[in-house]
């Protein structure tokens, strides 16, 4: 059973020599025989990148509290190996194993895994424009990888997923693909209603119709696409036309400072320079690439109306920015 992930970035964990106790004390740091006390610092953030607050922070009976910025200062603590632990609420999120020394300024991100008990239910109707229930439509958490479809009355139950702001894609044949976002971050029972909407012309036999006008939720993407902005890779509908992708991956093949890692299945995972995961956005969501579901678990070619691309943290639009800026890179990928 996959368990929710903690991202732990210490800042540092710093045993300062030399010092007098006097000074120390009217400064309030605590001091063992005239020596500042160790002190292990450090931010703690979900996996999203969002600081996670009221966090406790422990070893033995020293504790305290994250800040409103995740932020957390525990001291004294010892030299040498020791073990920290986080807790909220009573409940335990996870642990990690740090190393103090009196020479070293360790910089280091690991992950801490969660425990179960922050697991969450979602449960959810779809119906069409109508107000119809919808049956065997299927509704995919991206975000967790699990996957369920509708029942006779248009409802759909997901269990176990992480505590945390889910991503959902939601389909069915000769209707327009759906992507909502649910928040799981607290306790309270979470219940969807998503409305699916028929393709233009889907029921005219054949007489197929056409719009020209584009969806208000693209304005922005088409205004910059327009504009033919410096900073940004851009490609249109015509663009991926032209293309004529097999997978949503293939569109980043030969983009400079991309490079797609496929897996022995082909799916591709986006990268940037060093390596490092871009961030991807559907439609204006943020929806994280993880290992083993790549962009083409979450894309199909023939759905996509836009797709722009940013090497970096500069020229990234607003409506593809969502907590600290992704150094990586950022793509906005858009649907028909």
């Amino acid at each position: 059973m996959r368990m929710s992930v903690l991202k732990l970035a210490l800042l540092g964990a710093l045993v300062a020599q030399g010092v007098t106790a006097a000074p120390l004390a009217a400064q309030g740091v605590q001091t063992v025989s005239g020596t500042p006390a160790p002190a292990l610092r450090g931010t703690l953030r979900d996996s999203l990148g969002f600081p996670m607050v009221r966090v406790e922070v422990s070893h033995g009976k020293t504790a305290t509290i994250t800040d409103g910025d995740g932020n957390f200062r525990l001291t004294p603590v010892p030299t040498g190996r020791f073990t920290v632990r986080f807790a909220r609420d009573g409940k335990r999120l996870g642990e990690l194993e740090v190393n103090v020394t009196a020479d070293t300024l360790p910089g280091v991100q690991v992950d801490v895994l969660g425990d179960r008990e922050e697991r969450r239910t979602l449960l959810g109707v779809v119906v069409d424009s109508a107000g119809t229930p919808m049956r065997n439509v299927t509704v995919d958490v991206v975000t967790a990888m699990k996957e369920t479809r509708t029942d006779s009355l248009g409802r759909f139950t997901v269990r176990q997923l992480p505590a945390m702001r889910h991503f959902l894609r939601v389909r069915r044949v000769g209707y327009a693909p759906t992507f909502v976002a649910v928040d799981l971050t607290d306790s309270v029972p979470r219940r969807a209603r998503i409305v699916l909407k028929q393709y233009a012309g889907q029921n005219l036999g054949l007489v197929v119709v056409r719009a020209n006008r584009p969806s208000g939720r693209m304005q922005a993407f088409i205004s910059r696409a327009e504009r033919k902005s410096g900073w940004g890779r851009i490609f249109t509908e015509a663009d991926i036309a032209s293309r004529n992708p097999m997978r949503a991956s293939d569109m980043f093949q030969g983009v400079a400072g991309v490079r797609v890692n496929q897996d022995r299945f082909g799916r591709g995972l986006i990268t940037g320079r060093g390596g490092c995961v871009m961030a991807l956005f559907i439609n204006g969501f943020p929806t994280p690439q993880m290992s083993g579901s790549g962009i083409d678990d979450m894309l199909n070619p023939l759905d996509l109306a836009g797709i722009e691309i940013y090497n970096g943290i500069a020229g990234v639009p607003m409506d593809l920015t969502m907590g600290p800026p992704n150094s990586c890179g950022t793509i906005g990928a858009w649907t028909k």
